[in-house]
């Protein structure tokens, strides 16, 4: 199975892309949205939402599962 992916309308890079909010006519990348001069006035920026809940999401399982796997070590550790 192959994916292809859209060309960026700013880098020339193929990344997935979405339609520009304030430009409609271009599909940019996630990098080119978060480095875009005009961010600052755009009223729905289409990729940084999206990108920062990931993360946060995606950080507070890894603490979660190191938690628990230091729990664990330290349950053997007690043991004899």
């Amino acid at each position: 199975m192959s994916i292809f992916w859209e060309r960026c309308s700013i880098c020339g890079r193929h990344y997935p892309v979405k339609q520009c909010w304030l430009h409609s006519e271009r599909n940019v990348c996630p990098y080119c949205c978060l480095a875009c001069p005009e961010r600052s006035i755009c009223p729905k920026p289409v990729w940084f939402p999206k990108l920062r809940r990931l993360y946060a999401r995606r950080r507070q399982e890894e603490r979660t599962e190191a938690k628990k796997a230091l729990e664990e070590l330290l349950k053997r550790l007690e043991s004899p």
